[in-house]
């Protein structure tokens, strides 16, 4: 199999689990590709990592992506994968592993059950961003929510929301949180948005402070 790695570059003391992550693939006869900026972290701290391959954002193919560091880390490589269809593997070295919930000592049996072919995939949904600011063009997916949030400490905007085309609201608000089921759970939870079955085709739409209760 191909592996294409993404990897927390602020966890210092837990960057032993990399390596520990590469032995085993190699022992399995893996390939391994790995983000560019988590190689060159590990390097830095001195470890002993040679991938196959070194990758700049999206531009990689893999069999399966591995996340290893907490679920900021998992959503990161989730927008990096967005349409590719390739399925992702959570190791949590983090605090928060709801989507990452592989541990460092499950490892092992883990990917010996992956060399067998003994494993699901779960299918869940993205979100993709199309707008006219470059600098959001790079990496339009998200996993969880796209946030539309006011600036700082000015009044409140106005969305006008539509479906299809299709004309839904106005919302005068501090902001808007569109979220799949995957991120029903995360910051939409915290501004009213209701949970939802991770596997539904459904989207929530949750307005941040809204003036109006008719929503």
């Amino acid at each position: 199999m191909k592996f294409a790695i993404f990897g927390n570059t602020y966890q210092a003391k837990k960057s032993s689990h990399a390596v520990t992550l590469f032995k085993l693939l190699k022992k399995q006869g893996a390939k391994i590709g790995m983000c560019r900026e988590f190689y060159q972290f590990l390097v830095s701290e001195n470890m002993d990592i040679k991938a196959d391959q070194l990758f700049d954002g999206d531009d990689f193919t893999a069999d399966m992506v591995i996340s290893i560091g907490g679920d900021g880390t998992f959503l990161k490589a989730a927008r990096r994968v967005g349409r590719k269809g390739i399925p992702i593997l959570g190791i949590n070295t983090g605090r928060l592993g709801f989507l990452a919930d592989i541990s460092p000592e499950e490892m092992e049996e883990t990917f010996d059950e992956i060399q067998n072919g003994r494993y699901s995939v779960e299918e869940r949904s993205v979100l993709q961003l199309i707008c006219n600011d470059k600098h959001l063009q790079d990496s339009p997916y998200a996993l969880n929510e796209i946030a539309i949030l006011k600036r700082d400490s000015s009044s409140m905007i106005s969305i006008r929301t539509a479906i299809n085309g299709a004309y839904l609201n106005t919302y005068q608000a501090d902001g808007l949180v569109i979220a799949t089921p995957t991120g029903s759970t995360a910051y939409s939870l915290s501004v009213g948005g209701p949970i939802i079955v991770p596997h539904s085709n459904t989207i929530a739409i949750t307005p941040v402070a809204p003036h109006s209760l008719n929503v």
